[in-house]
């Protein structure tokens, strides 16, 4: 066979293989590599595939998650056009995945499909696509052995519109609705398709800086550790991390010499001896406190006679005469805690015990890290109310930018960040920044640490209460400036509700610094 007469064999076949492979019509069964079945009721424009739904509802009422945000997903009710969001099906291989990671939960509606076997929650697109072509399916559907959609309620997209509801598709009139994350849906789940089964699927690879190759891992670190997954899709890669602070248990050690029985914390030990007594420390882990007991008795005793020398049948008087030592101080070990008092002096004292002869004031104690007692206090007083910029484009030099509040959160360097903000060299662009007393250690909050500060303001303003400090405003609106940044010269910041959010400009925002001791 000449080379001609095999050029010719060869576009014979694939011919024949163009032909045999697109054979796929709306309405025929699509048989996927599990077994598991479905209808075909799209097909792409250009021909390389298209969309499949499963031949029975994966739930018939199951809610979407709980009324929280999933903070890797955007939120569909501000600002966003739906046209180009709902353009593109891998929205909701993506979604699923994240969904699924993020909730951890088989009863919601990501967890009921068969996301190994490449079932997926669609898209709002892809279920309106749906709506449009039950006249063609429905008879395919029920020839299959599968169940009509309902026509009469909405099925859960993969959508989330915000933190408290998710996208719907009301199957009664088509139209894209919202609800409650709680309420009871059904879900259809659906899967894609290709006519290249000689083109391998791209590959999706996940990293763990811990070795680990699984989308989930669980992990146990005995300190602040950041986690790093890198993740390869398609020619593709993304990186991206997640910090873990970890509270540790905490110990501490005294000695005590005492002339009476010892009594610590309302337990009276009478013998010398090691004892210990644990308490919780700010984290909530355990600190182990042990005493070395050491019980003298050097009491001063003597006994008096009437008299020394006496004969047969006569009695005599003895009297002891004591003299005891003072009585033990009754010790309590008390922990560094949120809410004490950091002094200009280094010290640290509690609330309770304010004013203390020759102590001043410095700030209050925001974060402890009981393994040393080293942690973050917060300014007695604000800064001031300011714009954290007065210009919305260029970059910072240094500046770690941080994509989305998830990243945010985990970002607790409030020090390297305000140095790199103030090193701009036109530093009137950021007042906010220029505002702390930088040289002598305060700086402006990392988002991560003004999120931990938010559920201790109560605490916080008892004790700014006791030492004239500012206290902070629980019954109105504001927003805090943080240090951490976003995008050019935009940061995140911390509202009244407590979460961390990104900058609005134009809107003057509160200034508090923080340092560490």
């Amino acid at each position: 066979m000449d080379k001609k007469q095999l050029w010719v064999v060869v576009l014979l076949l694939l011919s024949a293989w163009t032909l045999s492979a697109q054979t796929y019509s709306i309405g025929d069964i699509y048989t996927a590599p599990d077994g598991s079945q479905g209808i075909v009721y799209y097909l792409y424009p250009d021909g390389t595939g298209g969309w499949v739904v499963a031949l029975t509802d994966a739930s018939s009422g199951c809610a979407w998650g709980d009324n929280t945000d999933v903070p890797q997903m955007a939120n569909l009710s501000n600002g966003y056009n739906y046209g180009d969001f709902y353009s593109s099906d891998t929205a909701s291989y993506t979604n699923t995945r994240i969904l699924r990671n993020y909730q951890n939960n088989s009863s919601y509606a990501s967890g009921v499909v068969d996301f190994a076997q490449g079932w997926v929650l669609p898209t709002v697109r892809q279920l309106r696509v749906l709506y449009s072509r039950q006249a063609f399916i429905s008879t395919p559907l029920l020839s299959a052995g599968g169940v009509a959609l309902v026509e009469n309620d909405n099925y859960w997209t993969c959508l989330e519109h915000s933190s408290e509801k998710a996208k719907t598709v009301d199957f009664s009139s088509g139209l894209v609705t919202q609800s409650n994350k709680s309420n009871l849906c059904h879900v259809r789940a659906v899967r894609s398709f290709s006519y290249l089964p000689d083109t391998p699927s791209p590959e999706y690879a996940v990293v763990w800086s811990t070795g680990d190759t699984t989308e989930t891992i669980t992990v146990t670190p005995s300190q602040i550790t950041v986690y790093t997954v890198n993740i390869s899709y398609g020619g593709c890669a993304g990186t991206a991390q997640h910090t873990i602070v970890v509270n540790s248990p905490s110990s501490y050690e005294f000695s005590i010499t005492s002339e009476t029985p010892y009594t610590w914390n309302g337990v009276t030990y009478n013998q010398s001896g090691d004892y210990t007594q644990t308490f919780t420390n700010v984290g909530g882990c355990d600190s182990v406190v042990t005493l070395h007991l050491t019980i003298n008795s050097a009491m001063e005793i003597t006994v008096n006679a009437t008299d020394d020398t006496i004969c047969e049948g006569e009695s005599v008087t003895l009297q002891t005469d004591v003299t005891l030592p003072d009585p033990a101080p009754v010790l309590y070990v008390p922990l560094v805690a949120p809410g004490d008092i950091l002094c200009t002096d280094g010290s640290i004292e509690k609330p309770s015990s304010w004013p203390v002869p020759g102590k001043t004031a410095l700030g209050i104690i925001v974060y402890v890290n009981n393994s040393d007692n080293h942690g973050w206090a917060i300014h007695l007083h604000e800064q001031g109310v300011m714009p954290w910029s007065t210009a919305q484009s260029g970059n910072i030099p240094n500046a770690i930018i941080h994509d989305t509040p998830a990243e945010a959160i985990s970002d607790y360097n409030g020090s390297y960040n305000t140095l790199a903000i103030r090193s701009v060299t036109n530093t009137s662009l950021y007042p906010a920044a220029m505002a702390v007393d930088f040289d002598n250690g305060w700086y402006l909050p990392a988002s991560g640490q003004l999120y931990l500060m938010f559920p201790l303001m109560p605490i916080l303003n008892e004790s700014l209460a006791v030492c004239g400090g500012t206290l902070f405003d629980l019954n109105s609106s504001w927003y805090y400036c943080s240090s951490s940044v976003a995008v050019a010269r935009n940061m995140w910041s911390l509202d009244y509700s407590g979460y961390i959010i990104h900058y609005l400009p134009g809107l003057d925002y509160h200034v508090r610094s923080m340092r560490n001791f």
